[in-house]
């Protein structure tokens, strides 16, 4: 019975204006009685039917898959709180390194944008060390400026570096994952054991990385950072990304199109093709900065990943273009990027089972100003702030720094910063409850409310609207006006805060790091203190085993808060180590690094259990494994196995879990793993954690199964 009157008063109501004509209404009608649960009367007219029907398989259907659960349309102000600055959410300078680990997750580059990866092999042969960073997980259109560390550097048609001071040291092959992508020619000829054909990195993006053994008086000269180079190159991305208006694919920032992407081809999603169409044409209009430059109006240029979640993602590529997503009524999903569109529904109060009004231009924690943090191309490409959008003067002083790395130019971040500071202080807020008239709503990103007590009657854009029953909608909005996405760059837009050409190119040393510390607070850890820096600067970590000489620098990301501390783990029981701290101030040309401090190293010695003479006897091969026989040390209670195609622990990865054994007897481990040549390690771990050093044995075959 309830079903039958939301129908009826639907179906009458005078608070709805809808933009079709009036042929249209017997299919609007019938989808709504479709989607309310209705059938069509054997005399009911074509449109009808077919209404009916499709609110039929509306109503079916998992409703917001791609929104949030049951949410059927959500805009920005919903999406905002997912752009605020997060601990665990990179920052355009963390993906400029390449690092080596078991598991790395996928990236996707989309639009220009500078990144690095991780190391997908690395090898010595000779005087020359070769490694391989992946950029992205599918194919890129090419690369626009190759980066060793933060030196910008050409390379001629033999991929040698023609860049001094490392002109004569460095060779970088890129290969960018199209359709029959050849295994390197060099990791063929200095690898035969390790490097087959088969290794052709297929559908992936990288480059093949030569650094050559240099004498120690040019060493800091050509390898600043102590090591070997990050390779983070500026790229074109993905050249893969479909354009429906000219019914091809190719490399493209258009927001639109990238947004179409991610629904379809991450998400699984249908959409309308031919409104992306619509919404791409909008993107590519050109808009003006207050400098004179022209650029298109909404771009997206940013990375993805894997290991970000989906509300992540989301803000991201919404947040880039002021996008609302919506669940149209045939099941695909639609959006529209940042624009006004006249209200085709009006809902006056007497629609909303419960309204709730609330004045938006009230409380203390409302921002007044709102200063993002983008991508400036000036600044190495690399997450710089924009000039302050005062939202306003009045009250004391609440800033927001959304984070819109998916942005590289000033003038679209801030016309972002400017809706931002609308949809949180807005003239009024509106929640609600309302019924089946929410299926009107569907597809709109504005509606028109009136309210005679009030004296309200003006537009209002839906924030989320999500639907709570099957003729149950709450919907949330703020009002706005037509004049919110007008912007006038030479009035409006603030000056972009300069990037000094000498924080770039030159002219500041680096600061020295004060008052270091280091102790050994638990089994095989060494925690290291200093001084907190200024924030410009992140921290290596000099680490020496006194009794072999082993070194390694351990590079020290920023965090949100200058780091004042840092714990290494997996340091040797027992083991004496000279431990040294610098700055790292990460600009081209500048000092770079400080000096090591202090002067004289810090010595710790590791504590917890060792795990004594642990040793390995016999290292064998067979099908689908590698076995292992030995005696276990002193205290030692469990093995872990390591795999490396070089004879380089650095570059091992754990296959396998955690093995038990017994303390100061014979032992007997074996490990699944690939066929093949390769390095294997053994290590030692105590009852209390401590982790021992590896034991190596190897070359071993793995025979196939």
């Amino acid at each position: 019975m309830r079903r039958r009157i939301a129908i009826a008063l639907l179906l009458g109501s005078t608070a709805i204006v809808r933009p079709a004509p009036a042929e249209a209404m017997p299919q609007a009608a019938g989808f709504i009685i479709g989607a309310l649960g209705g059938t069509a009367a054997a005399t009911a007219g074509a449109a009808y039917a077919a209404g009916v029907v499709a609110g039929g398989a509306f109503a079916g259907t998992a409703l917001g898959a791609i929104v949030v659960k049951t949410v059927v349309g959500v805009g920005l102000s919903m999406i905002a709180q997912a752009l605020t600055p997060r601990p665990d959410l990179p920052k355009p300078s963390a993906r400029m390194v390449n690092f080596a680990q078991g598991v790395a997750y996928a990236e996707w580059a989309l639009g220009r944008v500078r990144k690095g990866g991780p190391i997908g092999f690395t090898g010595a042969a000779g005087t020359y060390r070769y490694y391989v960073p992946i950029l992205a997980a599918h194919e890129i259109a090419g690369i626009a400026q190759h980066y060793l560390d933060e030196r910008p550097v050409e390379i001629d048609g033999a991929d040698l570096v023609t860049t001094d001071p490392i002109g004569d040291t460095a060779k970088v092959s890129a290969f960018l994952g199209a359709a029959g992508q050849a295994a390197n020619a060099d990791l063929l000829a200095e690898f035969p054991g390790q490097i087959a054909a088969a290794h052709d990195f297929a559908g992936l993006a990288g480059a093949v990385i030569r650094a050559k053994k240099v004498p120690p008086e040019r060493f800091s000269e050509v390898y600043p950072g102590g090591r070997q180079w990050a390779y983070a190159p500026v790229l074109d991305g993905h050249a893969r990304i479909y354009d429906p208006r000219s019914d091809s694919y190719g490399f493209t920032s258009n927001a639109a199109l990238i947004l179409a992407w991610w629904l379809t081809e991450r998400m699984g999603q249908s959409v309308n093709w031919d409104l992306v169409a619509v919404e791409a044409d909008v993107c590519d209009e050109e808009v003006t900065d207050r400098y004179g430059v022209t650029g298109p109006r909404w771009c997206f240029d940013g990375i993805l990943s894997d290991d970000q979640d989906f509300e992540t993602q989301r803000a991201q590529l919404c947040g880039a273009c002021d996008a609302f997503l919506y669940e149209a009524a045939d099941g695909t999903v639609g959006f529209y990027v940042g624009r006004y569109m006249a209200p085709g529904v009006t809902l006056a109060d007497g629609d909303f089972e419960a309204v709730e009004l609330v004045g938006g231009q009230t409380g203390s924690d409302a921002p007044t100003e709102i200063v993002p943090e983008y991508v400036e191309p000036a600044n190495a490409w690399r997450e710089w702030s924009t000039g302050v959008w005062t939202v306003t003067a009045e009250g004391r002083r609440v800033r927001d720094t959304p984070q819109l790395h998916g942005i590289k130019w000033h003038n679209q971040a801030i016309r972002i910063a400017a809706r931002l500071g609308r949809v949180k202080r807005p003239a009024w807020q509106l929640s609600g409850t309302i019924g089946a008239v929410g299926y009107e709503l569907l597809g709109h990103r504005f509606f028109r409310f009136s309210h005679a007590e009030l004296g309200i009657d003006g537009p209002f854009e839906i924030g989320k609207l999500e639907r709570v029953g099957v003729d149950t909608f709450s919907v949330t909005a703020n009002s706005v006006a037509a004049t919110d996405w007008d912007f006038d760059a030479g009035s409006q837009e603030p000056e972009r805060p300069a990037v000094s050409a000498e924080a770039v190119v030159g002219g500041y040393a680096t600061a020295a790091i004060a008052n270091v510390a280091a102790s050994s607070p638990s089994a095989g850890r060494i925690l290291v203190g200093w001084d907190a820096a200024d924030a410009v600067y992140s921290q290596q970590i000099r680490l020496q085993r006194l009794s072999d000489g082993f070194e390694e620098i351990i590079a020290v990301g920023r965090s949100v808060a200058a780091r004042e501390s840092y714990e290494i783990t997996g340091c040797e029981v027992g083991a004496t180590y000279a431990v040294q701290v610098r700055n790292f101030s990460g600009l081209e040309g500048t000092d770079k690094v400080s000096a090591w401090a202090p002067a004289v190293p810090i010595e710790v010695t590791v504590s917890g259990a060792p795990t004594g003479a642990f040793s390995i006897s016999s290292a064998t091969g067979e099908p689908g494994q590698v076995r292992f026989q030995g005696n276990a040390g002193a205290n030692t209670v469990v093995v872990t196995v390591w795999r490396a195609v070089a004879n380089d622990f650095g570059t091992a990865v754990q296959v396998g879990g955690n093995i038990p054994v017994q303390t100061l007897a014979a032992y007997d481990v074996s490990a699944s793993v690939a066929s093949g040549t390769a390095y294997y390690w053994l290590r030692p771990i105590a009852f209390d954690g401590s982790i021992g050093a590896p034991v190596a044995a190897g070359p071993i075959l793995v025979p196939e199964e």
